[in-house]
């Protein structure tokens, strides 16, 4: 396992401003979408995606290599500054065109289908899952029948088989597809392939093809997904992209046709932390911003200086900087890992890691700003939204987090080595895999009630091994106290276990973390700089001047009422001459 890599890859990622930061301010993507109808979103969402193919320029060859620069796009804020953007882009880049390059060595007439795909001058999509088989789609049942001049009918035998999700509506953009299908040669079912279909031309659908657009996720930017049928559509012997023999092993076959669903479960935990840096940069300018009257002393103060608020945070901006330290080292040690298992594995502790404290954080950070937080328009609750499908998307973390513990407990995967074995967080997690490998050692087989009551500690042992890894990652290249805090923030993730084995009762616990936090409040605006996001933010919520340019573009019923205008709105009246 590759597992021995430096850290210093990971440490100049602080010092790096994104490189989309200037496109960011411009108005493609300052223009808030709240006000724009479903389909004007949908359509604003394509333009940015194109602003950004044209931006990075990525090729195959960076999509395949999961290289430096693929990452770079991938670890991206401006991905979840639009999260409809962050979706696109992804089934694009990864299982699109990532697909299609693992074969493009051996299939030179695919190149004219890349070149248009890395300018978007056609949409990549990925058509796997079905509406009646998700988690255990290797039983899918779209076929592919070999007809005997080698070309290939493509058909949806049932409602339960239309592939479920991809956005494949006419979206102006001509768009092909990545389709996974059963194959079957004179009767015989030769198990899941991979074929290219090319499902629209950017206004009318196809022959045989149809798109039915699904009702809004809703809480989260809006994509037109889509259950797709296929009505015999005929295809070229060139459109199946798999080898067509009958695989020996049906299951590992199966595996290697989906890879880069792998590489999109460590780009999903990416995504995740992008969207911690603009929802805790928000939640702190906010709180900076917004005073009340203090009860006792009847002076103004800001709600910040309330250790309920500033806990809540600093807490959040330390895991953000903490994690996209850990981001970085498992980019490493994916890209190093020679066995798909492993690779799967580093994976899945980092989209688990980084997504499930991304739903915590936003979903904390969002009631901490009150009725603000419930606006979509300040990147809060929206975010929040977002990232639950990308728990989703790309391997269901509880899902992975199951066949990953279990794998471990069984000694089929390893862990990265412990760089400070004595700290609290590696303490933990050893404690807990030895507790559960005692546990399984117990089970008759997987349906023994032992078995049973594993998975549900399944996930959690997973965070604890990202945690750890974390703090690993993070320890020689951010300060001591923003670590404290981390740790601090996750010894409430399991408050027995560091009661019971660390003498933690649960004041110490609570004074562990707020004294963490208050250590660090005099330094906001400096953690705040580090999370290098504030171009990606247009919350109005975040500074007066975003406050009154919101007002003003509300709809306004009745007289335009009298009110105290900001300075800086009032500045901006001064430079006006008289008449």
């Amino acid at each position: 396992m590759a597992n021995q890599l430096p850290l210093t890859s990971s440490l100049s990622s602080l010092g790096k401003a994104e490189t989309t930061a200037e496109l960011a301010k411009t108005l493609l993507w300052q223009t808030l979408p709240e006000f724009l109808s479903f389909e004007e979103r949908v359509n604003l969402s394509f333009e940015r995606a194109k602003s950004i193919v044209q931006h990075y320029k990525l090729t195959a060859e960076d999509v395949f290599q999961v290289n430096n620069r693929y990452w770079r796009f991938n670890s991206d804020p401006i991905l979840a500054l639009d999260g409809s953007v962050g979706t696109l882009l992804t089934i694009h880049y990864n299982l699109c065109l990532g697909t299609i390059a693992k074969y493009l060595k051996d299939r030179p007439d695919l190149q004219p289908i890349v070149d248009k795909l890395q300018t978007f001058e056609w949409n990549g999509q990925y058509c796997l899952t079905e509406l009646g088989h998700g988690l255990d789609v290797i039983n899918m049942e779209t076929r592919a029948t070999q007809l005997p001049d080698g070309s290939f009918d493509l058909h949806t035998p049932n409602d339960r088989a239309a592939k479920f999700m991809p956005p494949t509506a006419p979206s102006g953009h001509p768009c092909i597809a990545v389709v996974h299908a059963r194959l079957f040669v004179d009767d015989e079912d030769r198990g899941p392939k991979v074929f290219l279909v090319q499902l629209h031309d950017g206004k009318q659908m196809n022959a045989g093809v149809t798109s039915k657009v699904l009702a809004p996720r809703g809480s989260a930017r809006p994509v037109k997904h889509c259950l797709t049928h296929f009505n015999h559509v005929h295809l070229p012997a060139s459109a199946l992209l798999s080898h067509p023999e009958k695989p020996k092993v049906p299951r590992e076959a199966f595996f290697d046709n989906i890879s880069r669903v792998i590489t999109g479960t460590i780009s999903m935990g990416a995504l995740g932390i992008s969207g911690m840096r603009i929802a805790s940069f928000v939640a702190a300018k906010y709180s900076l911003r917004r005073h009340v009257i203090d009860v006792s002393t009847k002076v103004s103060r800001p709600i910040i200086s309330f250790s309920t608020q500033y806990t809540a945070v600093l807490s959040a901006i330390a895991q953000t900087l903490v994690l996209r330290e850990f981001s970085n080292y498992c980019h490493g040690l994916f890209r190093s890992a020679k066995e798909p298992t492993t690779k799967h594995f580093i994976a899945a502790v980092m989209k688990t890691t980084a997504i499930k404290a991304a739903q915590a954080t936003t979903l904390e950070l969002s009631e901490r700003c009150g009725a603000q937080g419930l606006a979509e328009v300040n990147q809060i609750n929206i975010t929040h939204g977002d990232v639950r499908g990308a728990a989703i998307a790309e391997g269901d973390v509880l899902v992975i987090s199951i066949r990953f513990a279990i794998d471990l407990l069984l000694k089929r995967v390893r862990v990265p080595p412990y760089l400070f074995p004595d700290c609290l967080l590696a303490r933990h997690e050893r404690s807990l895999t030895s507790s559960l490998r005692a546990s399984l050692a117990h089970a008759a087989s997987h349906r023994d009630q032992t078995f049973d009551t594993l998975l549900p500690l399944c996930q959690p042992l997973i965070e604890a091994i990202g945690s750890r890894m974390a703090y690993d990652a993070a320890r020689r290249g951010l300060d001591e106290d923003i670590l404290d805090l981390f740790v601090a923030s996750h010894i409430r993730k399991d408050p027995a276990w560091y009661a019971l084995n660390e003498g933690f009762d649960t004041a110490t616990q609570v004074r562990m973390e707020t004294e963490a936090a208050k250590k660090l409040l005099p330094r906001i605006n400096v953690l705040l700089d580090l999370l290098q996001v504030e171009p990606y933010v247009v919350a109005p919520i975040t500074s007066d001047a975003k406050w009154d340019q919101y007002v003003i573009s509300l709809d306004t019923y009745g007289e335009t009422p009298m009110r105290s205008v900001s300075q800086s709105v009032l500045e901006l009246a001064l430079t006006v001459p008289y008449s």
